[in-house]
Protein backbone atom coordinates (compact mmCIF):
# COMPACT_ATOMS: atom_id res chain seq x y z
CA UNK A 1 0.00 0.00 0.00
CA UNK A 2 2.82 2.41 0.46
CA UNK A 3 4.32 1.90 -2.59
CA UNK A 4 1.05 2.79 -4.15
CA UNK A 5 0.49 5.73 -2.12
CA UNK A 6 4.17 7.02 -3.11
CA UNK A 7 3.43 6.58 -6.88
CA UNK A 8 -0.22 8.41 -6.44
CA UNK A 9 1.90 11.23 -4.86
CA UNK A 10 4.63 11.26 -7.04
CA UNK A 11 2.06 11.29 -10.30
CA UNK A 12 0.37 14.17 -8.82
CA UNK A 13 3.25 15.94 -8.30
CA UNK A 14 4.22 15.78 -12.17
CA UNK A 15 0.94 16.61 -13.08
CA UNK A 16 1.22 19.84 -11.22
CA UNK A 17 5.08 20.33 -12.62
CA UNK A 18 3.40 20.01 -16.05
CA UNK A 19 0.91 22.76 -15.42
CA UNK A 20 -2.19 20.81 -14.27
CA UNK A 21 -4.62 23.28 -11.87
CA UNK A 22 -5.77 20.32 -10.11
CA UNK A 23 -5.60 16.18 -10.10
CA UNK A 24 -6.91 13.20 -9.04
CA UNK A 25 -4.78 10.01 -9.52
CA UNK A 26 -5.59 5.83 -8.35
CA UNK A 27 -3.17 3.39 -8.21
CA UNK A 28 -4.11 0.03 -7.97
CA UNK A 29 -2.84 -3.34 -7.96
CA UNK A 30 -5.42 -6.30 -8.05
CA UNK A 31 -4.08 -10.53 -7.73
CA UNK A 32 -6.23 -13.17 -8.57
CA UNK A 33 -6.12 -16.66 -8.19
CA UNK A 34 -8.44 -18.63 -10.28
CA UNK A 35 -10.08 -21.98 -11.33
CA UNK A 36 -11.03 -22.50 -14.68
CA UNK A 37 -13.48 -25.87 -15.59
CA UNK A 38 -14.14 -26.25 -19.60
CA UNK A 39 -17.35 -28.40 -20.07
CA UNK A 40 -17.52 -29.18 -16.76
CA UNK A 41 -13.89 -30.58 -16.41
CA UNK A 42 -10.69 -28.42 -14.90
CA UNK A 43 -9.12 -26.76 -16.93
CA UNK A 44 -6.70 -24.23 -15.92
CA UNK A 45 -5.35 -22.80 -12.66
CA UNK A 46 -3.50 -19.42 -12.69
CA UNK A 47 -2.44 -16.66 -10.65
CA UNK A 48 -3.07 -13.12 -12.20
CA UNK A 49 -1.03 -9.81 -11.47
CA UNK A 50 -2.45 -6.50 -12.83
CA UNK A 51 -1.84 -3.00 -12.21
CA UNK A 52 -2.93 -0.13 -13.38
CA UNK A 53 -2.62 3.89 -13.11
CA UNK A 54 -6.00 6.47 -13.71
CA UNK A 55 -4.89 9.70 -13.76
CA UNK A 56 -7.38 12.65 -14.46
CA UNK A 57 -6.29 16.45 -14.59
CA UNK A 58 -7.67 19.63 -15.18
CA UNK A 59 -5.15 22.63 -16.52
CA UNK A 60 -6.46 25.65 -17.98
CA UNK A 61 -10.25 24.67 -16.98
CA UNK A 62 -9.97 21.46 -19.84
CA UNK A 63 -10.22 17.96 -18.69
CA UNK A 64 -7.33 15.20 -19.78
CA UNK A 65 -7.18 11.91 -18.64
CA UNK A 66 -4.95 8.59 -19.02
CA UNK A 67 -5.25 5.03 -17.86
CA UNK A 68 -2.22 2.15 -18.28
CA UNK A 69 -1.27 -0.46 -16.47
CA UNK A 70 2.25 -0.03 -15.91
CA UNK A 71 4.19 1.22 -12.75
CA UNK A 72 7.19 1.61 -15.17
CA UNK A 73 9.22 5.52 -14.79
CA UNK A 74 9.14 5.84 -18.56
CA UNK A 75 5.50 4.89 -18.96
CA UNK A 76 4.08 7.08 -16.09
CA UNK A 77 5.97 9.94 -17.55
CA UNK A 78 4.51 9.07 -20.70
CA UNK A 79 0.90 9.14 -19.41
CA UNK A 80 1.28 12.33 -17.66
CA UNK A 81 2.42 14.18 -21.04
CA UNK A 82 0.00 12.50 -22.63
CA UNK A 83 -2.88 13.53 -20.29
CA UNK A 84 -1.80 17.38 -20.34
CA UNK A 85 -2.28 16.83 -24.26
CA UNK A 86 -5.40 15.33 -23.79
CA UNK A 87 -6.50 18.63 -21.61
CA UNK A 88 -4.91 21.03 -23.92
CA UNK A 89 -6.70 19.82 -26.66
CA UNK A 90 -10.29 19.90 -24.92
CA UNK A 91 -12.88 22.52 -24.74
CA UNK A 92 -12.68 24.72 -21.69
CA UNK A 93 -15.50 24.09 -19.38
CA UNK A 94 -15.56 25.46 -15.29
CA UNK A 95 -17.45 23.07 -14.19
CA UNK A 96 -14.86 20.31 -13.98
CA UNK A 97 -14.27 19.69 -10.09
CA UNK A 98 -12.59 17.10 -8.51
CA UNK A 99 -12.75 16.39 -4.72
CA UNK A 100 -11.02 18.75 -2.55
CA UNK A 101 -12.08 18.31 1.11
CA UNK A 102 -8.87 16.82 2.41
CA UNK A 103 -9.62 13.96 4.33
CA UNK A 104 -6.98 10.61 5.04
CA UNK A 105 -9.09 6.96 5.46
CA UNK A 106 -8.23 3.22 4.91
CA UNK A 107 -10.87 0.33 4.13
CA UNK A 108 -10.56 -3.22 4.97
CA UNK A 109 -12.88 -5.57 3.73
CA UNK A 110 -13.10 -9.24 2.73
CA UNK A 111 -10.51 -12.25 2.55
CA UNK A 112 -7.17 -10.71 1.73
CA UNK A 113 -5.85 -14.09 1.68
CA UNK A 114 -7.05 -16.95 -0.88
CA UNK A 115 -8.03 -20.15 0.82
CA UNK A 116 -7.20 -22.31 -2.28
CA UNK A 117 -8.12 -25.68 -1.04
CA UNK A 118 -11.71 -24.65 -0.34
CA UNK A 119 -12.13 -22.54 -3.63
CA UNK A 120 -11.15 -26.03 -5.37
CA UNK A 121 -13.21 -27.89 -2.89
CA UNK A 122 -16.23 -25.51 -3.51
CA UNK A 123 -16.17 -25.56 -7.18
CA UNK A 124 -14.93 -29.46 -7.59
CA UNK A 125 -18.29 -29.49 -5.61
CA UNK A 126 -20.62 -27.68 -7.63
CA UNK A 127 -19.01 -29.74 -10.99
CA UNK A 128 -20.51 -32.73 -9.52
CA UNK A 129 -23.46 -31.14 -8.42
CA UNK A 130 -24.57 -29.83 -11.55
CA UNK A 131 -23.65 -33.39 -13.31
CA UNK A 132 -25.51 -34.93 -10.94
CA UNK A 133 -28.81 -32.56 -10.48
CA UNK A 134 -29.08 -31.07 -14.01
CA UNK A 135 -28.13 -33.49 -16.30
CA UNK A 136 -28.94 -31.50 -19.29
CA UNK A 137 -26.39 -28.43 -18.02
CA UNK A 138 -23.36 -28.27 -19.72
CA UNK A 139 -20.93 -25.95 -17.88
CA UNK A 140 -19.12 -24.45 -20.85
CA UNK A 141 -16.93 -22.11 -18.44
CA UNK A 142 -17.10 -22.12 -15.29
CA UNK A 143 -14.46 -19.30 -13.19
CA UNK A 144 -13.94 -19.15 -9.37
CA UNK A 145 -12.01 -17.01 -8.13
CA UNK A 146 -10.17 -15.21 -5.06
CA UNK A 147 -9.52 -11.53 -6.07
CA UNK A 148 -8.00 -8.77 -3.98
CA UNK A 149 -7.38 -5.66 -4.58
CA UNK A 150 -5.63 -2.64 -2.87
CA UNK A 151 -5.59 0.78 -4.24
CA UNK A 152 -5.51 4.28 -3.56
CA UNK A 153 -6.84 7.56 -4.41
CA UNK A 154 -5.31 10.91 -4.25
CA UNK A 155 -6.12 14.17 -5.28
CA UNK A 156 -4.16 17.49 -5.13
CA UNK A 157 -7.14 18.59 -2.72
CA UNK A 158 -5.61 16.91 -0.06
CA UNK A 159 -7.80 13.53 -0.58
CA UNK A 160 -5.86 10.35 0.84
CA UNK A 161 -8.40 7.07 0.52
CA UNK A 162 -6.92 3.66 0.96
CA UNK A 163 -8.60 0.47 0.29
CA UNK A 164 -7.85 -3.14 0.61
CA UNK A 165 -10.53 -5.67 -0.34
CA UNK A 166 -10.90 -9.30 -1.12
CA UNK A 167 -13.40 -11.53 -2.29
CA UNK A 168 -14.52 -14.54 -3.88
CA UNK A 169 -15.92 -14.82 -7.34
CA UNK A 170 -18.44 -17.27 -9.54
CA UNK A 171 -19.09 -16.69 -13.02
CA UNK A 172 -20.95 -19.29 -15.20
CA UNK A 173 -21.99 -19.46 -18.83
CA UNK A 174 -23.75 -22.76 -19.69
CA UNK A 175 -26.51 -24.12 -21.90
CA UNK A 176 -28.64 -27.24 -21.95
CA UNK A 177 -28.94 -30.19 -24.09
CA UNK A 178 -30.50 -33.07 -25.39
CA UNK A 179 -29.54 -35.00 -28.10
CA UNK A 180 -30.34 -32.19 -30.96
CA UNK A 181 -32.63 -29.80 -28.86
CA UNK A 182 -30.54 -27.25 -26.93
CA UNK A 183 -31.36 -23.93 -24.95
CA UNK A 184 -30.50 -20.47 -25.32
CA UNK A 185 -27.02 -19.34 -23.88
CA UNK A 186 -27.15 -17.96 -20.48
CA UNK A 187 -24.62 -16.67 -17.92
CA UNK A 188 -25.05 -15.78 -14.32
CA UNK A 189 -22.51 -15.53 -11.15
CA UNK A 190 -21.97 -14.37 -7.13
CA UNK A 191 -19.51 -12.38 -5.15
CA UNK A 192 -19.29 -13.91 -2.08
CA UNK A 193 -17.38 -12.59 1.53
CA UNK A 194 -16.97 -16.19 2.39
CA UNK A 195 -16.90 -20.01 0.94
CA UNK A 196 -19.28 -21.02 3.75
CA UNK A 197 -21.82 -22.75 1.51
CA UNK A 198 -21.80 -24.90 -1.38
CA UNK A 199 -22.32 -22.40 -4.41
CA UNK A 200 -25.06 -23.85 -5.58
CA UNK A 201 -26.60 -22.43 -2.51
CA UNK A 202 -25.76 -18.79 -3.50
CA UNK A 203 -27.55 -16.23 -5.18
CA UNK A 204 -30.11 -17.85 -7.88
CA UNK A 205 -27.63 -19.86 -9.47
CA UNK A 206 -30.13 -22.97 -8.43
CA UNK A 207 -32.99 -21.78 -9.91
CA UNK A 208 -31.35 -20.60 -12.81
CA UNK A 209 -29.76 -24.01 -13.71
CA UNK A 210 -33.25 -25.60 -13.06
CA UNK A 211 -34.98 -22.99 -15.25
CA UNK A 212 -32.11 -23.24 -18.56
CA UNK A 213 -32.68 -26.96 -18.24
CA UNK A 214 -36.75 -26.81 -18.42
CA UNK A 215 -35.70 -24.56 -21.72
CA UNK A 216 -34.26 -27.73 -23.82
CA UNK A 217 -37.68 -27.65 -24.87
CA UNK A 218 -38.78 -24.60 -26.54
CA UNK A 219 -41.09 -23.37 -29.19
CA UNK A 220 -41.68 -19.89 -31.20
CA UNK A 221 -44.28 -18.14 -29.87
CA UNK A 222 -47.82 -17.70 -32.50
CA UNK A 223 -48.81 -14.30 -32.81
CA UNK A 224 -48.60 -10.98 -30.65
CA UNK A 225 -50.21 -10.02 -27.78
CA UNK A 226 -50.45 -7.74 -24.91
CA UNK A 227 -50.07 -8.66 -21.62
CA UNK A 228 -48.02 -9.27 -18.40
CA UNK A 229 -44.17 -9.44 -18.48
CA UNK A 230 -42.13 -11.10 -15.47
CA UNK A 231 -38.70 -9.96 -15.48
CA UNK A 232 -35.92 -11.48 -13.54
CA UNK A 233 -33.43 -10.13 -11.68
CA UNK A 234 -30.94 -10.29 -14.69
CA UNK A 235 -33.72 -8.78 -17.23
CA UNK A 236 -34.71 -6.07 -14.84
CA UNK A 237 -31.12 -4.99 -14.87
CA UNK A 238 -30.67 -5.22 -18.83
CA UNK A 239 -33.70 -3.64 -19.64
CA UNK A 240 -34.67 -1.56 -16.93
CA UNK A 241 -32.77 -0.26 -14.72
CA UNK A 242 -29.81 0.32 -17.01
CA UNK A 243 -32.40 2.60 -19.34
CA UNK A 244 -33.28 4.08 -16.31
CA UNK A 245 -29.38 5.37 -14.96
CA UNK A 246 -28.74 5.92 -18.93
CA UNK A 247 -31.82 7.63 -20.12
CA UNK A 248 -33.29 9.52 -17.65
CA UNK A 249 -30.98 10.42 -14.69
CA UNK A 250 -27.34 10.77 -15.33
CA UNK A 251 -25.31 13.08 -16.65
CA UNK A 252 -25.36 13.37 -20.66
CA UNK A 253 -29.34 13.21 -21.21
CA UNK A 254 -29.72 15.79 -18.05
CA UNK A 255 -27.23 17.73 -19.64
CA UNK A 256 -28.41 18.15 -22.69
CA UNK A 257 -31.82 18.15 -21.82
CA UNK A 258 -33.11 14.48 -23.78
CA UNK A 259 -34.24 12.81 -20.11
CA UNK A 260 -37.50 12.97 -19.68
CA UNK A 261 -37.80 13.05 -16.06
CA UNK A 262 -35.66 15.86 -16.22
CA UNK A 263 -38.07 18.04 -14.62
CA UNK A 264 -39.92 15.13 -12.27
CA UNK A 265 -37.86 15.85 -9.45
CA UNK A 266 -40.27 15.15 -6.24
CA UNK A 267 -42.95 13.70 -8.42
CA UNK A 268 -43.84 10.50 -9.19
CA UNK A 269 -42.59 8.07 -11.72
CA UNK A 270 -43.30 4.65 -10.65
CA UNK A 271 -45.59 2.59 -9.04
CA UNK A 272 -45.40 3.80 -5.39
CA UNK A 273 -44.55 0.25 -4.40
CA UNK A 274 -40.69 0.49 -5.95
CA UNK A 275 -38.24 2.05 -4.44
CA UNK A 276 -34.76 2.05 -5.84
CA UNK A 277 -30.99 3.37 -4.50
CA UNK A 278 -27.21 2.47 -5.53
CA UNK A 279 -26.01 1.28 -2.94
CA UNK A 280 -22.07 0.71 -2.45
CA UNK A 281 -22.14 0.67 1.09
CA UNK A 282 -25.31 -2.22 1.69
CA UNK A 283 -24.35 -4.32 3.96
CA UNK A 284 -24.71 -7.74 1.07
CA UNK A 285 -22.53 -5.66 -0.92
CA UNK A 286 -18.85 -7.26 -1.45
CA UNK A 287 -15.85 -5.29 -2.72
CA UNK A 288 -18.09 -1.99 -2.93
CA UNK A 289 -16.26 1.20 -4.21
CA UNK A 290 -15.06 3.70 -1.51
CA UNK A 291 -14.54 6.43 -3.97
CA UNK A 292 -16.22 8.29 -6.74
CA UNK A 293 -14.65 9.09 -10.18
CA UNK A 294 -13.85 12.54 -8.74
CA UNK A 295 -12.81 11.10 -5.72
CA UNK A 296 -15.62 11.60 -3.00
CA UNK A 297 -16.34 9.13 -0.83
CA UNK A 298 -18.61 6.69 -2.75
CA UNK A 299 -22.27 6.10 0.02
CA UNK A 300 -25.37 5.17 -1.07
CA UNK A 301 -27.42 6.84 -3.35
CA UNK A 302 -31.54 7.37 -3.22
CA UNK A 303 -33.15 7.50 -6.81
CA UNK A 304 -36.50 6.53 -6.48
CA UNK A 305 -38.61 6.45 -2.78
CA UNK A 306 -41.98 4.84 -3.06
CA UNK A 307 -42.42 5.66 -6.65
CA UNK A 308 -41.15 9.84 -6.60
CA UNK A 309 -37.94 10.77 -8.22
CA UNK A 310 -35.65 11.82 -5.16
CA UNK A 311 -32.33 11.63 -7.00
CA UNK A 312 -30.48 12.09 -10.33
CA UNK A 313 -27.42 10.40 -10.97
CA UNK A 314 -25.06 13.50 -11.18
CA UNK A 315 -21.57 13.05 -10.92
CA UNK A 316 -20.54 17.14 -9.83
CA UNK A 317 -19.68 17.93 -13.47
CA UNK A 318 -23.32 17.17 -14.50
CA UNK A 319 -23.86 18.58 -10.80
CA UNK A 320 -22.26 21.90 -11.93
CA UNK A 321 -23.33 22.20 -15.43
CA UNK A 322 -27.04 21.73 -14.44
CA UNK A 323 -27.57 23.15 -11.13
CA UNK A 324 -28.32 19.94 -9.69
CA UNK A 325 -27.18 18.02 -6.57
CA UNK A 326 -24.01 15.82 -6.73
CA UNK A 327 -24.65 11.89 -6.65
CA UNK A 328 -23.23 10.03 -3.79
CA UNK A 329 -22.60 7.24 -5.49
CA UNK A 330 -20.27 5.94 -8.09
CA UNK A 331 -21.92 7.10 -11.83
CA UNK A 332 -19.77 6.47 -14.20
CA UNK A 333 -19.89 2.60 -14.05
CA UNK A 334 -23.09 0.53 -14.96
CA UNK A 335 -25.64 -0.04 -12.15
CA UNK A 336 -23.57 1.04 -9.06
CA UNK A 337 -25.07 -1.76 -6.57
CA UNK A 338 -28.57 -1.55 -7.30
CA UNK A 339 -31.31 -2.13 -4.74
CA UNK A 340 -35.20 -2.61 -4.60
CA UNK A 341 -36.69 -3.71 -1.62
CA UNK A 342 -38.75 -7.28 -2.21
CA UNK A 343 -42.10 -7.70 -2.59
CA UNK A 344 -44.76 -9.34 -0.44
CA UNK A 345 -45.91 -12.27 -2.86
CA UNK A 346 -43.70 -15.50 -4.35
CA UNK A 347 -42.89 -15.71 -7.54
CA UNK A 348 -45.22 -18.43 -7.92
CA UNK A 349 -47.58 -16.34 -6.65
CA UNK A 350 -47.12 -13.60 -8.71
CA UNK A 351 -47.41 -16.50 -11.84
CA UNK A 352 -50.66 -17.90 -10.76
CA UNK A 353 -52.56 -14.34 -10.69
CA UNK A 354 -51.46 -14.01 -14.73
CA UNK A 355 -53.99 -14.72 -17.60
CA UNK A 356 -51.21 -14.80 -20.25
CA UNK A 357 -47.60 -13.25 -19.93
CA UNK A 358 -43.82 -14.28 -20.05
CA UNK A 359 -41.45 -14.30 -17.73
CA UNK A 360 -38.02 -13.51 -18.91
CA UNK A 361 -34.41 -14.30 -17.45
CA UNK A 362 -32.90 -12.37 -20.22
CA UNK A 363 -32.75 -9.50 -22.49
CA UNK A 364 -31.27 -8.65 -25.98
CA UNK A 365 -31.87 -5.68 -28.08
CA UNK A 366 -30.38 -2.74 -28.59
CA UNK A 367 -30.37 0.70 -26.65
CA UNK A 368 -33.79 2.03 -25.78
CA UNK A 369 -35.15 5.57 -27.24
CA UNK A 370 -34.23 8.22 -25.12
CA UNK A 371 -37.78 8.32 -24.43
CA UNK A 372 -37.31 4.54 -23.06
CA UNK A 373 -39.17 2.73 -26.07
CA UNK A 374 -37.36 -0.56 -26.64
CA UNK A 375 -37.88 -3.67 -28.87
CA UNK A 376 -36.06 -6.79 -28.29
CA UNK A 377 -35.46 -10.44 -27.77
CA UNK A 378 -36.57 -12.11 -24.60
CA UNK A 379 -34.20 -14.75 -24.07
CA UNK A 380 -34.27 -17.55 -21.66
CA UNK A 381 -38.18 -17.32 -21.03
CA UNK A 382 -41.61 -19.25 -20.46
CA UNK A 383 -44.98 -18.76 -22.15
CA UNK A 384 -47.14 -18.12 -19.03
CA UNK A 385 -51.06 -19.47 -19.47
CA UNK A 386 -53.95 -19.46 -16.58
CA UNK A 387 -51.39 -18.79 -13.76
CA UNK A 388 -48.55 -21.16 -15.02
CA UNK A 389 -45.98 -21.56 -16.44
CA UNK A 390 -46.52 -23.18 -19.67
CA UNK A 391 -43.47 -24.15 -22.23
CA UNK A 392 -40.14 -22.02 -22.44
CA UNK A 393 -40.27 -19.73 -26.03
CA UNK A 394 -38.04 -19.06 -29.01
CA UNK A 395 -37.45 -16.07 -31.36
CA UNK A 396 -39.93 -14.10 -29.00
CA UNK A 397 -39.75 -10.32 -28.67
CA UNK A 398 -40.84 -7.80 -26.19
CA UNK A 399 -41.42 -4.10 -26.85
CA UNK A 400 -42.59 -1.20 -25.11
CA UNK A 401 -42.00 1.60 -22.67
CA UNK A 402 -39.81 1.44 -19.53
CA UNK A 403 -41.28 4.79 -18.48
CA UNK A 404 -44.80 3.44 -18.61
CA UNK A 405 -43.33 -0.02 -17.38
CA UNK A 406 -42.73 1.29 -14.11
CA UNK A 407 -46.31 3.67 -13.58
CA UNK A 408 -47.51 0.07 -14.25
CA UNK A 409 -45.94 -2.06 -12.24
CA UNK A 410 -48.50 -5.78 -11.41
CA UNK A 411 -46.24 -7.15 -8.53
CA UNK A 412 -42.73 -7.22 -7.05
CA UNK A 413 -41.65 -10.95 -5.56
CA UNK A 414 -40.61 -12.11 -2.25
CA UNK A 415 -37.54 -13.57 -3.40
CA UNK A 416 -34.69 -11.70 -4.57
CA UNK A 417 -31.13 -11.89 -6.07
CA UNK A 418 -28.79 -11.13 -3.58
CA UNK A 419 -25.58 -11.74 -5.85
CA UNK A 420 -22.67 -9.51 -3.55
CA UNK A 421 -23.17 -6.71 -5.85
CA UNK A 422 -27.21 -6.12 -6.09
CA UNK A 423 -30.42 -6.91 -4.22
CA UNK A 424 -33.03 -7.37 -6.89
CA UNK A 425 -36.23 -9.07 -7.15
CA UNK A 426 -38.53 -10.45 -9.81
CA UNK A 427 -40.95 -7.58 -11.01
CA UNK A 428 -43.68 -7.97 -13.06
CA UNK A 429 -45.02 -5.22 -15.60
CA UNK A 430 -48.47 -5.07 -17.37
CA UNK A 431 -48.86 -3.88 -20.93
CA UNK A 432 -45.91 -4.78 -22.66
CA UNK A 433 -45.96 -5.75 -26.33
CA UNK A 434 -45.15 -9.75 -26.86
CA UNK A 435 -44.78 -11.19 -30.18
CA UNK A 436 -43.55 -14.21 -32.01
CA UNK A 437 -44.10 -15.84 -35.49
Amino acid sequence: MEQLEYLAQKILDAAREAGANAALCVTRETETREFNLFNGEFSLLRTLFDRSVQLSLIKDRRKGSVEINSFDDAAIQKAVTDCVASAESAEPDAAWEFDSEARDETNTAGPLVCDAEALFARTKELAEEVAKRHPKIVLEECYAKHVVTRAVCRTSGGVTSRSAEGCYELSLSYSAHDGDKSSSFYYGGVMLPSLDKPFLDCGLIEWELSSVERQVDNAPLDGKFTGTVILAPNALAELILSTVQWNFIADDPLIDGTSIWKDKLGQPVADPRLSLSFAPRAADVVAGDRWTGEGYPAENWEVIRDGRLVGFMLSQYGANKTGGVRAACPVDRWLPWPHIPAGKQTLDEIIAGIDRGVLVMRFSGGEPAPNGEFSGVAKNSFLIENGKLSHALSETMISGSVADMLQKLRALSRETLRDGGCSLPFIAFDGVTVSGK
